[in-house]
């Protein structure tokens, strides 16, 4: 994903990390950080936990009167059941790339 997105995507800890960082290289201090931490139960089945985190400029949470940064994290737990952890991300990484050219135009 970082290869792809390289603005956009920070691996704050490396490869090995548990979190990635989408930036939206257009709108200053507007981050989504995905974090992530695997489980393996008793029976050996691997299940990994994904959850999202939004860093927004304390002065545009105060415009968010529809409250869409706090509902961001139980959002992107329905994607992930929906589409799946690529493409949760993939939604996510579009997100930030849509918010660019709004702000554009």
């Amino acid at each position: 994903v970082q290869e792809k997105h390289p603005a956009m995507v920070q691996l704050p800890g490396g490869p090995a990390a548990d979190s990635m960082g989408l930036q939206s290289p257009c709108v200053p201090g507007f981050e989504l950080v995905v974090v992530w931490t695997v489980h393996i139960d008793e029976g050996g089945k691997v299940v990994p936990e994904l959850d999202l985190l939004t860093k927004i400029p304390e002065q545009a949470l105060t415009l968010d009167q529809r409250e869409v940064v706090a509902r961001a994290p139980h959002c992107f737990r329905t994607l992930l059941l929906l589409l799946g952890i690529e493409a949760a991300i993939d939604s996510l990484i579009q997100l930030c790339a849509r918010k660019n050219e709004d702000h554009l135009s």
